[in-house]
């Protein structure tokens, strides 16, 4: 470890004047973390020795002689080699779905039908008639490749109760016989205006249905209580704060979640942290909180002051809007434009006027380059020098993207997991030329943008340190390669890392508050079991999360690291 910066002599000063300043109460609560590297993410200090926590806020940084002189009565947590880092800021994932899907039949890996029949007899051993089988996580990209599935299987397994299977990413639903039924969808059912209901060579549905025609049948799926839409979202962010992260950023939280969110946060329920991120497709929804404001929290519990809008599809079902025809199956494709560019416009101005922050979900090069030239007017119309528009994914991009989004400051918010993920079949979907420009992190940050990476949790591998590893080697989990999938895109680890952490705070308008362990901020951090700047690339997807701490206080641990009580009075 290089060793730390010296704290000014005034600096220093005034710390060890705090102690005579401060009631003794409050210093008894004092807690300096030594024992290991701390990585700070703090420019202006990027590693330290030990870091002093008070009442959840983070004191002071620095070499660990210097703190335990002017805090000889802090009590000491020994890191006994680990790694600190900021807690994690996953700045785009589904945590309510990641706590609902623990109540479904886990269907990731499977490759054909009857592998789909057997978890959810595995999940669903004695259903009764009529009751709902759900399951989630089979993979439309790998499927779209290879042939989407029919439900005749679906159909003889489970004859008496409608089946709903939820696809990786969400653009994509299996469904039976009998759920079909229950939406009356056959083969004279048109197609939605957006959306498409696959079909049989003699016009019956085959059970898949593409992106919004799942909701002719989601629609008809008996709704979750508030009771119940607490409990996913406990189960999601404490999944979460488990491997490691503190902050989330919930992405298009619908009508019906938000007072669930809102009440765990009143009643100081919430796990972690939540920034929210509203519906933006829901007309209703946006003039409500249009008319309300941004809802901000200076504790940070609960924030909302985003507006997600979805605007295409996805590439691995073919329903992402690219600029030309897909390069594999383009008789196959579906591609959708999910909301009119004129309602976007018209969200944009008036997120401008009310406080609010837009992100847009964009995935192929053609939807990017209309939300861009959408921001573009908007901002010109209503200037401002801290608007912080996102675009999510923005997978597949014209040449100009990057020069562009940097020019308008607009972030580009980009999952590691999914290039690996879709690294599989995309260029396929593309061809040599748009495959250049596709999922090109290290682009954004060349072109001095703002680059976030995040999860989108549930769906590709998630957790954080398989996040970081991802971003860095660009390789699967399992390995096998060599060399990264366009490595020339990768990121280093300290650039990965704050990709994870400071710039997901900056995303949120927190990072005052949140992503570096900088004195004044909230002590959110993680202990890890080994350093990831010291490691080779293909071991980061192997370090452990062993503490999480949100606010100064350990709310998880690993039974592989120790007993939470670690904290030892000094002498």
């Amino acid at each position: 470890m290089k060793p730390a910066r010296r704290l000014p002599t005034l600096t220093l000063f005034l710390l060890m004047l705090l102690p005579a300043l401060t009631p003794a109460r409050a210093e008894n609560a004092d807690v300096l973390v030594v024992g290991g590297a701390i990585i700070t993410v703090d420019p202006q200090e990027p590693e330290a020795e030990a870091m002093l926590i008070r009442n959840g806020r983070i004191i002071a940084v620095g070499a660990r002689t210097e703190l335990e002189r002017a805090y000889p009565n802090a009590r000491r947590h020994d890191l006994h080699g680990r790694t600190v880092m900021p807690g994690v800021i996953d700045s785009h994932a589904h945590s309510y779905q990641l706590g609902q899907d623990r109540r479904k039949a886990v269907l990731n890996g499977t490759r054909t039908v009857d592998e789909m029949v057997a978890r959810l007899k595995a999940f669903y051993p004695h259903p009764a008639p009529g009751e709902w089988l759900v399951g989630a996580g089979w993979d439309e990209g790998m499927w779209a490749s290879l042939g989407y599935p029919d439900r005749a299987a679906l159909d003889k397994a489970f004859p008496h109760n409608p089946v709903r299977l939820e696809s990786l990413h969400g653009f994509a639903g299996f469904y039976n016989a009998s759920a079909l039924e229950v939406a009356g969808i056959n083969a004279a059912t048109p197609n939605p205006t957006v959306g498409q209901i696959l079909r049989r060579p003699d016009g019956k549905p085959t059970g898949v249905l593409l992106t919004l025609a799942q909701q002719l049948v989601n629609a008809r799926v008996p709704g979750e209580t508030l009771a119940e839409m607490k409990k996913n979202i406990i189960t999601g962010l404490t999944a979460l704060a488990q491997v490691g992260v503190t902050s989330v950023h919930e992405a298009g939280i619908p009508r019906e979640r938000v007072a669930a969110f809102r009440e765990l946060a009143t009643a100081g329920r919430l796990p972690i942290r939540v920034y929210g991120m509203l519906d933006g497709n829901d007309a209703e929804l946006m003039k409500e909180w249009f008319a309300r404001g941004p809802l901000i929290d200076p504790q940070a519990w609960l924030t909302i002051r985003a507006v997600k809008i979805y605007y295409d599809g996805s590439l691995g079902s073919r329903t992402a809007l690219l600029a030309q025809p897909y390069a594999d199956q383009p008789e196959a494709a579906n591609m959708t434009e999910r909301i009119a560019p004129a309602l976007v416009a018209s969200l944009a101005a008036r997120a401008l006027t009310h406080g609010f922050q837009l992100a847009t979900h964009a995935i192929g090069d053609e939807a990017n380059n209309r939300i861009l030239n959408i921001y573009g007017t908007a901002l010109a119309a209503h200037p401002t020098t801290d608007h912080r528009w996102r675009i999510e994914h923005a997978q597949v991009v014209l040449p100009d993207y990057y020069a562009r989004a940097a020019t308008l400051g607009v972030i580009s918010s980009m999952q590691s997991s999914h290039a690996v993920g879709d690294s599989k079949w995309a260029e396929e979907r593309l061809g040599p030329t748009r495959i250049k420009y596709a999922y090109a992190w290290r682009r954004v940050l060349d072109a001095g943008g703002h680059l976030l990476i995040n999860s989108d949790l549930p769906g590709e591998p998630w957790e954080p340190m398989q996040t970081l590893y991802f971003a860095v080697t660009r390789k699967p989990l399992a390995g096998g390669t060599a060399v990264g999938w366009y490595a020339d895109r990768a990121l280093s680890v300290d650039e990965a890392i704050s990709a994870m952490t400071l710039a997901g705070a900056y995303a949120a308008f927190q990072e005052q508050q949140l992503g570096s362990l900088t004195p004044g901020k909230f002590a959110d951090f993680i202990e890890l079991d080994r350093d990831p700047r010291k490691l080779p690339p293909d071991d980061l997807k192997s370090i452990r999360v062993l503490r999480t701490w949100i606010a100064g206080k350990i709310v998880t641990h690993s039974a592989a690291c120790c007993s939470s009580g670690a904290i030892s009075h000094g002498t």
